[in-house]
């Protein structure tokens, strides 16, 4: 029936333009009412709004400067953007937006239809920017004692997340992650244990190499179980920058019995930009002795991509954040796709994380991505858990998809 469901608040010059939407909406069941300046609307207009469509190139009052308006409300609708000004300001001003606190449903390009917006009605809030809340500070005081007796008991929570291929989605390995529940703290994010653990470079130290440890065992388990596959490490520079760090990384892949080439080390694009002289050597060394280097969060910065001419990685990760955006924005399709044939045309491997639809398949397929990560393969499991999803699925020719069955 009209008129139930969520308020919607249209704020749009184009007189014919904001009617038509609001008796489109209005007919699929919502509650539509439109203006054309700014200055007519109360702020109790707005605030009995649950879903605001925002247009940023109003001629009295800007959509940005409407932000400011909407932050002070005691309830403050969802937003849509809308513009025929291009994507760039459509995405600036979500950014704005979610600084000022303000929740966003998402954007849309002039011209769109009403199921459009029905779609973005449906889709989840993203979060508006709370840096306090997602990066929470943990007292390295607190959590170091827990991490050392985790590290010396070996009970440290090590998860795997599997890695396929792209075209058939193959199981060829997993990547170690830290578990969020370290024993004697409780929760704990891996960044917080991470950051925690590099108040103290000798923990730092030990628990990157108990990681590279199980990992290596894990590698071989799975291994067993069909052809030779690889694990993936993350590796921080503070540990390469170690004297010894090089040996100690090689002793434990020979007693553990792994080959050189079933290790990938994975290292952040910012810390290889920033990174010493010392590591560099490492990290030489670690590829002369037949060990694969991954460059990760690819696209999270444009570091990494000025320094693969010099550095010897194998690998290039895509960083997820900009396969998300990939879902929205043509010039983040776009860049995805440059990265990947970047990587292809420099014979590197090229992994795109975060993979978890079928569209965000598509589009990795269509970039020519080597593998894959991300929710629709599977999370992170323990080791017992990912053996499991092996033996049923790893000899045969079904695709590697959790949540999705059948998928070609």
């Amino acid at each position: 029936m009209p008129g139930q469901g969520p308020q919607i608040f249209i704020l749009d010059d184009d007189k014919a333009f904001a009617e038509d939407l609001a008796e489109a909406l209005a007919f699929a069941g919502y509650a539509a009412t439109w203006r054309d300046d700014p200055r007519l609307v109360c702020d109790t207009e707005l605030a009995g709004a649950n879903i605001l469509l925002l247009d940023l190139a109003l001629p009295t009052v800007d959509g940005i400067a409407m932000l400011t308006r909407l932050r002070h409300l005691p309830r403050a609708p969802r937003i849509i953007f809308i513009s025929g000004s291009g994507e760039e300001l459509l995405r600036a001003a979500g950014v704005i937006a979610r600084s000022h606190g303000l929740q966003v449903l998402g954007a849309l390009s002039k011209p769109f239809a009403p199921e459009d917006v029905l779609a973005l009605m449906e889709r989840p809030v993203v979060p508006a920017s709370n840096p306090a809340a997602r990066c929470e500070q943990i007292s390295a005081e607190r959590m170091l004692p827990a991490l050392k007796e985790a590290i010396r008991t070996r009970t440290l929570p090590i998860l795997y997340q599997p890695l396929v291929t792209a075209n058939r989605l193959m199981f060829v390995g997993a990547e170690a992650l830290l578990g969020t529940d370290l024993p004697g703290y409780g929760p704990a994010s891996p960044q917080q244990m991470i950051a925690a653990a590099t108040a103290d470079t000798a923990v730092l130290a030990d628990l990157t190499f108990l990681v590279l440890a199980e990992a290596a065992d894990a590698c071989l388990r799975w291994s067993a179980n069909g052809p030779t596959t690889q694990v993936s490490i993350n590796l921080p520079l503070e540990v390469l920058q170690n004297a010894g760090a090089v040996e100690t990384i090689s002793r434990i892949a020979r007693q553990t019995g792994l080959e050189p080439r079933q290790m990938i080390f994975e290292l952040t694009e910012d810390a290889i930009y920033y990174t010493s002289p010392d590591a560099l050597s490492a990290i030489t060394q670690l590829r002369l002795a037949g060990y694969g280097i991954a460059l990760d969060d690819v696209a999270q910065r444009q570091n990494g991509l000025l320094q693969l001419s010099s550095l010897p990685v194998t690998e290039i990760k895509i960083d997820l954040e900009l396969l998300r955006q990939a879902r929205q924005w043509d010039k983040a399709r776009r860049i995805f796709t440059s990265i990947a044939e970047l990587g292809n045309r420099l014979g590197l491997t090229v992994v795109a994380e975060g993979v978890e639809s079928l569209d965000d398949l598509a589009l990795a397929r269509g970039a020519r991505v080597d593998y894959i990560q991300g929710y629709l393969v599977s999370r992170k499991r323990p080791l017992p858990e990912l053996l499991a999803m092996q033996t049923m699925l790893g000899r045969t020719c079904e695709p590697w998809v959790e949540p999705l069955q059948g998928v070609a």
